[in-house]
């Protein structure tokens, strides 16, 4: 399933993560409004970012609805790496990652995927095949809908205190 040109405007990675957790944040994502910049724990990511995983490969390589975190070869592969400050998120971490080697496989590039959390010192391996294409086509079709759709009433979530969007949702 390829995306539609009109479709990859709206579906990203960003869009896909935000979905996990927030309808409202995957809205308000897909209509390119941006979380607020001095949130602590945007920062924090940031910087875990910046600081983590040098010796790897190449960091931040943009595709069309994807800014991959790292990439590099190991032997004859090719590792797509999405790094994390926590596995709290890892279920939509995984999601945006399986958007990522999708967008590659589109393009004829077989890689495989790792979820990064340095922090924890721990790696997760995510693989592109026949169930990984049709979870993520769920998600797709969904964010499809949504994307049509008015925006969502925002919910209370745990996730609500460290949201780059709360300021959206609760003012």
């Amino acid at each position: 399933m390829a995306l539609r040109e009109d479709d990859e405007r709206l579906i990203t990675g960003s869009a896909i993560l935000s979905y996990h957790t927030c309808a409202l944040q995957a809205w308000l994502t897909m209509r390119r409004f941006a979380p607020d910049q001095d949130n602590p724990f945007l920062i924090v990511g940031r910087h875990i970012h910046r600081n983590s995983y040098h010796e790897k490969g190449e960091k931040e390589i943009e595709l069309p609805g994807a800014k991959i975190d790292i990439i590099w070869t190991e032997e004859t592969v090719t590792i797509v790496g999405e790094i994390k400050k926590s596995s709290r998120s890892v279920t939509g971490a995984k999601l945006q990652l399986l958007f990522y080697l999708k967008l590659l496989a589109d393009r004829g590039i077989r890689a495989e995927g790792r979820i990064m959390i340095p922090v924890e010192k721990k790696t997760i391996e995510i693989h592109w095949n026949e169930q990984a294409q049709k979870e993520l086509e769920e998600v797709i079709d969904r964010l499809k809908a949504l994307s049509e759709s008015e925006a969502p009433c925002p919910e209370r979530k745990s996730a609500c205190g460290k949201c780059g969007f709360a300021d959206f949702c609760w003012s």
